[in-house]
């Protein structure tokens, strides 16, 4: 029997023969060998063998993935008949494509076909005409890509009921569709779906058609695709076509590609998808973190605040920016104004300290002197805390009215300041280790959302004083 070692060597070759620009066209990241070989493992444990399988792999690649779930299946039955149908847009690997299943046939018998077609659009054409296959097996690294407003794939995924964001997300989106009923889609993703109000309908979708049964989680986003330079933080993802839903799901573990550290637990489904969230943000809990020690069931506005983007886009206000502090200019904060969760204003950097507004536009933009909370929109993810909240007093601001610039949240209360006690405490909150494991359950990017903010619950206003004590 041939080793998969053989196709990785390939996909190193690949790698280095292929430039970046060509990579970021076609936004194609080859799945390393040992995640390969995972993924094809965690398919078969949920999905039923039958004597004849169908399997599907878009934006196939090299042919990896598909390859290892083949060698899989066959490890557990040398007698099942396999049907492969490999989607693959790039003309210039098609024939590394064609070798690999060449390869795997030497040794197993199987059928397979490769289309040069792009996925979302020709399939997403069959399913609208009701002229597509279904699948028993769906494994896939799709690419990652922003689908544009008007661009032709919004068209064809709104034909056929779909309304997502990115194409890696069409690409799962579509082949849910593709799947025959309790059939298995395992993908490789960004974990930027689990959460945000962009990607609520594809959740919704998820919900309302699978069932999620496996999700693997890895330490380290450096690792994943270290030899081409991708720090995108990635999920493995199983999803069941079904309309019931477990009670358990399994969660997993690893520092990286190579799976070390590697540890599974089963955990309450209701800890992944809250039924009652409108929202379907799915939370990922750290290993042995589910359980929750306080009670977190009050919004923000029953507490008593709200949550904004800062409202000053500078490159559209050029003209009314300064370095300068003149009396009667309103402070403008940046996040270079923020040091150690402390505010420094004025400070001598290439942001402007100040902005000069009209009283309409005071009206429009600026915030009264006051309590206020400041919340990083961008964090790294080597931070300890996804979650960096300054909190900000009267004494912070020389002049009565303030503004924020758009790469930073603040929390106010119907624009002007936060009552003294809970504005402390909330500080306090936000910046805990407990809060931080919180967000971090359905946040993986390393962006912090006024919208997941607001989608957040919050303990009640004693439990808020007892952190700030």
């Amino acid at each position: 029997m041939y080793t998969l070692s053989e196709l990785e060597n390939r996909r190193t070759r690949r790698i280095s023969s292929v430039n970046r620009l060509h990579k970021e066209e076609f936004s194609q990241y080859l799945t390393p060998i040992e995640i390969a070989s995972f993924m094809a493992k965690i398919t078969t444990k949920y999905c039923m063998i039958k004597d004849t399988i169908d399997i599907l792999d878009p934006g196939a690649g090299s042919g990896i993935l598909s390859c290892s779930l083949i060698s899989e299946l066959k490890s557990k039955n040398r007698k099942i008949n396999i049907n492969v149908d490999a989607y693959e847009i790039d003309n210039s690997i098609l024939n590394e494509l064609e070798a690999s299943f060449q390869i795997i046939k030497k040794y197993t018998n199987i059928s397979y076909n490769i289309s040069n077609k792009n996925f979302i659009s020709d399939v997403g054409s069959d399913i609208l005409w009701g002229i597509n296959k279904h699948y028993d097996m769906i494994i896939m690294n799709p690419p990652y890509k922003k689908i544009g407003t008007h661009s032709e794939y919004r068209n064809v995924l709104h034909d056929i009921g779909v309304e997502t964001v990115n194409t890696y997300s069409a690409f799962m989106a579509i082949a849910i569709k593709l799947l025959s009923e309790n059939s298995i889609l395992t993908a490789i993703v960004p974990r930027s779906f689990c959460n945000g109000l962009y990607f609520l309908p594809f959740r919704k979708y998820i919900n309302n058609n699978t069932a999620i049964q496996h999700i693997h989680i890895f330490e380290s986003r450096k690792d994943n695709f270290k030899d081409e330079n991708v720090l995108q933080e990635n999920i493995v993802i199983v999803l069941k076509k079904t309309k019931i839903k477990p009670k358990k799901i399994t969660l997993s573990y690893s520092k990286g590609k190579d799976l070390s550290s590697f540890c599974e637990q089963e955990v309450s489904a209701n800890l992944i998808i809250n039924a009652a969230d409108n929202q379907r943000f799915i939370s990922i809990p750290g290993y042995n973190q589910s359980a929750e020690s306080v009670p977190l069931i009050y919004s923000n506005k029953e507490i008593g605040f709200e949550i904004s983007t800062g409202p000053i886009v500078d490159f559209r206000m050029k003209d009314k920016l300064a370095y300068d502090v003149n009396k009667g200019d309103i402070p403008l904060l940046y996040t270079v104004h923020i040091r150690n969760q402390k505010l420094t204003w004025p400070v001598i950097s290439k942001k402007p300290n100040v902005i000069i507004l009209n009283e309409t536009e005071k009206v429009k933009y600026c915030f009264k002197k006051g309590f206020y909370i400041l919340i990083k929109r961008f964090s790294s993810k080597e931070e300890r805390h996804r979650i960096q909240a300054t909190l900000i007093s009267p004494n912070d601001i020389s002049s009565e009215y303030f503004t924020v610039e758009n790469h930073l949240n603040i929390i106010h209360c119907n624009k002007g300041g936060l009552d003294k006690d809970l504005a402390f405490a909330l500080a306090a909150y936000l910046n805990s280790d407990y809060c931080d494991n919180i967000f971090r359950k359905f946040s993986g990017h390393t962006q912090i959302n006024a919208t997941d903010l607001r989608n957040m619950k919050y303990p009640n206003l004693e439990r808020f004083k007892n952190w700030s004590e």
